[in-house]
């Protein structure tokens, strides 16, 4: 019994977590897992698309790159990406979410270039709105 109930929970989770990637015009920070985020958060930054990026950011959203140490807030990381629309990076990129404790979680976006690799850790929390990005620390290697 305890076994059917757990595949049957997989399952609609699973079923849940497709249909918030197919439907395009469900908000992103409401319809889905923290991994759906992180998948906007992708598309936002490598391919283009800031359709929904200021809604998929917390309202005390911190960018800080560490390669020249600077912090931006989220209407200055959602002004940088707008600016970008459109833009795609050329470059191999990969994510997984880290640990996903409660109301928070910890990801990683790996993005390879040809002389650099730049990844992104980010921290979601689960809010009243659904999963948000709350902070994005940027390192080069």
């Amino acid at each position: 019994m305890k076994r059917n109930l757990l595949a049957i929970a997989t399952v609609m989770m699973m079923v849940l977590s497709l249909s918030s990637f197919a439907n395009e015009k469900a908000n992103p920070s409401v319809s889905g897992p923290s991994v759906s985020i992180v998948a906007n958060y992708l598309n936002a930054s490598v391919l283009g698309h800031q359709n929904d990026i200021k809604e998929m950011l917390a309202d005390n959203f911190e960018y800080f790159n560490t390669a020249n140490k600077k912090k931006s807030s989220k209407e200055e990381y959602v002004k940088f990406l707008n600016e970008t629309n459109n833009s795609k990076y050329d470059c191999a990129y990969t994510y997984e979410v880290l640990d996903q404790t409660g109301k928070f979680a910890v990801a990683k976006a790996t993005f390879k270039f040809d002389n650099f690799t730049r990844v992104d850790i980010l921290t979601l929390q689960d809010t009243a709105e659904g999963w948000k990005i709350s902070e994005v620390i940027t390192n080069y290697k």
